[in-house]
């Protein structure tokens, strides 16, 4: 008897009073409002959608791992019982058999894997099942039965029993000569290996949620730690007013917070500066213009009408006094521009040719022997700054060295480079600063000595010592009494590229001192001062 075995291939406006809220609608602007918590919030609701997200697909991984293997298992019986049909068949001088004795020697041949059953069917009936108690009997289960007897072809399929979830396969069978129609069930119970990850999911899960706890403890900490500055930056921001713009934040770190921190630090030394600029200037033009207003005032209120002369002295007091207003002003207007970094048009400034331009025109201050000195130590640099500025800074440094000497008395102005720093000094040898007025020279309305008669406010040598520190570099004084004294504006030097360098005619001393009737640099001859 030959035995066939039908199957197929695997499967900024008006300040409005404060309003106090209480209840809910505090809590909502304090607190979920608050940065710190939405930065909170966002990373735990990022943490959690990544661990739910690891544990469905973890899970789905598992799920279909075990229905690979279990299919696999599944196969290798399949493809046991077809060796074992081949290996069966009966030869000549043998009786035939039919569908239920090819399934009775099956069973007795074929021993099932642990978690599974072999179960046959004949004309839709339960026939025989293996000897090994299933952890329930699918061949009471109805449903089951009728699922397993309708198919027409081998399949794969998954169910539902007491016993919990089944992954099974079926085979239809039929043998040459028996009209039985026979079908054989593999069946493999998955509910221990599905608990188990079910269980492990679960682990992770509360391993998960243990970590959600304490990324929220560490992320509080975290986040309070990075919006610290900010609440700095709004206690600073509260504290300040126009008479107190002292606070400051400390900055510690480098990230994006920080420097906004040091950007507002930065925004209110400036408006420091600025406020302290406004007041000192008002101070100072209140302090200066009060006197001769007083002396105008004076003068007009005891003016006689009735007499010419005494009528054209008052207006000559009152002219030259507002002469004296109008240049007070002047000097203080310049003052507090020059004390303001934002205010200068730096450009890149030669420096021999920013000596020779001031020299040539302080010749003209006043009748002294004006002799220029040029240092050719090192090669010449060049200045970014404010070639303006920094040319009034020199003439007003000699304009002061004019009015502290005689008549054709000697007067140098020079310059040199000197370890990256520019040095423009204007020397005279008139009686140089008394040594009681030498630590107070450079401040405010302070006039030195012979000073005091030139009609000036005391402003020049402020407005130089200014001009300086806006190029941030500084004027020094060299005293010597009774022999000169020598100022110096010491500047930072921009250097140039070789190639842009302009080089000197070699010269035969260091310092090199040149009388003003001599030529500067080849370019023609200075006037000469009687």
């Amino acid at each position: 008897m030959t035995a066939a075995v039908a199957t197929t291939d695997e499967p900024q406006p008006q300040e409005q009073p404060q309003q106090v809220e209480t209840g809910p609608s505090l809590f909502r602007r304090r607190g979920f409002r608050s940065i710190r918590l939405r930065l909170l919030w966002r990373m735990l609701l990022l943490v959690g959608l990544t661990l739910g997200l690891i544990t469905i697909v973890e899970s789905f991984i598992l799920s279909a791992r075990l229905n690979e293997r279990v299919d696999a298992e599944l196969a290798h019986e399949i493809r046991e019982f077809r060796t074992f049909v081949k290996g069966h068949r009966p030869s000549a001088d043998q009786p035939r058999s039919g569908v239920r004795e090819l399934f009775v020697s099956v069973l007795r041949n074929q021993v099932p894997d642990q978690n599974q059953t072999l179960l046959t069917l004949v004309d839709g009936d339960p026939f025989r099942r293996t000897a090994i108690e299933p952890p329930t009997r699918l061949d009471t289960d109805s449903a089951l039965v009728t699922e397993f007897a309708a198919a027409p072809r081998p399949a794969y399929g998954d169910a539902t029993t007491a016993a919990g979830h089944i992954r099974y396969v079926t085979v239809p069978v039929t043998v040459e000569g028996d009209p039985a129609h026979g079908v054989l069930v593999v069946a493999t119970f998955t509910e221990t290996e599905r608990a188990e990850i079910s269980d492990t999911i679960r682990m992770e899960m509360l391993l998960g949620l243990s970590a959600l706890f304490l990324a929220a403890g560490v992320g509080w900490v975290f986040a309070g730690r990075l919006t610290a500055p900010l609440l700095l930056l709004r206690d600073a921001a509260r504290s300040i007013s126009e008479t107190d713009l002292t606070a400051r934040i400390a900055v510690h770190d480098e990230d994006e917070i920080s420097q906004l921190a040091t950007t507002f630090n930065a925004m209110l030394d400036r408006l420091e500066e600025s406020f302290a600029t406004k007041r000192q200037f008002m101070d100072d033009t209140g302090h200066e213009l009060r006197t001769p207003i007083t002396i105008v005032l004076g003068h007009l209120e005891l003016l006689d009408v009735d007499d010419p002369v005494a009528r054209r002295k008052t207006v000559d007091v009152a002219i030259d006094e507002l002469h004296r207003m109008n240049r007070i002003v002047e000097e203080l207007l310049m003052l507090a521009q020059a004390r303001r970094p934002e205010s200068l048009k730096p450009g890149d400034v030669v420096l021999p040719e920013l000596i020779e331009e001031v020299y040539v025109k302080a010749s003209a201050l006043a009748p002294r022997r004006w002799m220029l000195e040029l240092a050719d130590d090192t090669p010449p640099g060049m200045l970014h700054g404010d070639r303006q500025l920094l040319t009034q800074a020199l003439i007003q440094l000699a304009q002061n060295a004019a009015q502290h000497t005689e008549e054709h008395a000697r007067i140098w102005i020079g310059g040199r480079v000197h370890d990256g720093v520019a040095e423009l000094w204007v020397r005279d040898s008139g009686p140089g600063v008394p040594p009681a007025e030498q630590n107070r020279i450079f401040e405010r309305f302070a006039r030195g000595g012979r000073a005091r008669g030139s009609g000036g406010a005391g402003l020049g040598l402020a407005i130089v010592k200014a001009i300086a520190e806006a190029h941030h570099g500084k004027v020094t004084l060299n005293n010597r009494p009774g022999h000169g004294a020598t100022f110096t504006l010491e500047i930072p030097l921009h250097k140039v590229p070789c190639d842009q360098q302009r080089t000197l005619p070699p010269t035969s001393s260091l310092p090199k001192t040149k009388p003003k009737s001599r030529p500067l640099w080849g370019r023609g001859s200075a006037p000469t001062a009687s």
